[in-house]
């Protein structure tokens, strides 16, 4: 059957999501064979899959994330570019729904035909060898499952410290700073070196060969991530940012030459870039300018700006939205990229903090913030902002 995409289609009530969920485990278990059959290049890691988006047909190798392990909720994804988890649900469920709908219904944006939820689960339990009529829940599992959620609560509570992070003194030394990728793009010398931007030389190391941006505590103390873009340009031939000099790398090397790598184990979903500046400055204006990435930050600071933070891509989480709301902003700026996806990034972030904030969506005359000069930002967006503040 298909239907068009409404949210109530979006709902699980109809089954026992005990059952449900024994359904997402057992895909998890059998992932590598799930996504053989969808014929599915992808990179096995850590704590996650990596692959092209295969929802929306996208080719950034790394743009797609799906996390198969955890206590409560396994089959967790997210399109880190185009947010196809937002259509068809962050669930594994979800994944293989936006997965038969693009195969079967050639579907690439919100509108677009989807294969029904129905449908989806007949295709899961056929896959599996299971008849959802004879999946039954114990009340062991049930209890184990509400142990298990409870202690997950109770430890993402506790405010622990690392005291394994590197302090910024630790960090300067490792890396060639101000970075000469970005002198070349406009940015200055003492943005650059204000912001600790550096290219990483040391060979075999996580960032090597990449222009590194430090995310720092809100202390500005300790480095909790960073960020990196490869200095070399897109390759034609593979899609990947290697060095031209070198030969194309193959379908598991992939991974290691996308444009952006954030280090591992960070979870860019709980912080915000710049807090450690921003957050006097947003205090004492009552203001928060909110943009995607690190250099759209760096051009704000240039231009006097100093009350910005960003999101690490195109889509403002809970936890940041946590942030936002212990800074004291009344107000928010959004500074999304001027592009289809940069525009259904500000109504995300509109629609998430539209009961608690003013929200105010100026337009830009360039495709980003980096891209303008202090003079265009001075006309097009500081005479805004006090216009409207």
């Amino acid at each position: 059957m298909i239907t068009k995409m409404k949210k109530k289609q979006l709902t699980y009530h109809s089954i026992d999501q005990g059952k449900l969920k024994i359904l997402c485990d057992d895909l998890c278990d059998n992932i590598s064979d799930l996504l053989d059959h969808f014929g599915l290049e992808h990179r096995p890691g850590q704590k996650m899959i990596s692959m092209s988006c295969p929802i929306h047909g996208g080719d950034n190798s790394s743009a797609l994330n799906l996390y198969t392990q955890g206590d409560t909720y396994r089959g967790n994804w997210k399109c880190r570019t185009h947010g196809c988890e937002k259509i068809f649900k962050a669930s594994i469920i979800g994944f293989v729904r936006g997965i038969l709908s693009n195969q079967k219904l050639n579907w690439s944006k919100d509108g677009d035909d989807v294969c029904s939820f129905n449908e989806t689960i007949e295709f899961i339990t056929s896959f599996l060898k299971k008849d959802i009529k004879d999946i039954k829940i114990s009340k062991i599992t049930k209890n184990k499952q509400q142990f298990a959620s409870a202690v997950s609560n109770i430890s993402k509570s506790k405010n622990t410290v690392n005291h394994t992070l590197a302090d910024r003194l630790s960090v300067r030394k490792n890396l060639v700073i101000p970075a000469q990728y970005y002198i070349d793009r406009g940015f200055s010398e003492a943005i650059l070196n204000r912001y600790d931007i550096g290219l990483c030389i040391k060979p075999n190391k996580e960032m090597s060969n990449r222009v590194v941006a430090p995310i720092y505590d809100d202390n500005h103390e300790y480095m909790v991530g960073c960020t990196g873009r490869s200095v070399f340009d897109k390759c034609s031939t593979c899609n990947t940012f290697h060095n031209p000099s070198n030969e194309c790398p193959g379908e598991n090397e992939k991974f290691l030459f996308s444009k952006w790598k954030h280090s591992l184990n960070f979870k860019s979903q709980n912080f915000l870039y710049n807090f450690w500046f921003a957050k006097d400055h947003i205090k004492k204006s009552n203001c928060v300018i909110v943009v995607e990435s690190p250099g759209n930050v760096w051009r704000l600071e240039e231009a006097g700006l100093h009350n910005s933070v960003a999101m690490f891509g195109s889509s403002l989480s809970d936890r940041q939205k946590m942030i936002l709301d212990s800074s004291g902003a009344m107000s928010i700026i959004i500074l999304t990229d001027n592009d289809d996806a940069g525009k259904k990034a500000a109504r995300q972030i509109q629609e998430k903090c539209e009961n608690t904030y003013r929200i105010f969506t100026p337009t830009i005359s360039k495709p980003d913030i980096a891209d303008m000069t202090i003079q265009e930002i001075n006309s097009e967006i500081k005479q805004y902002i006090e216009r409207v503040i």
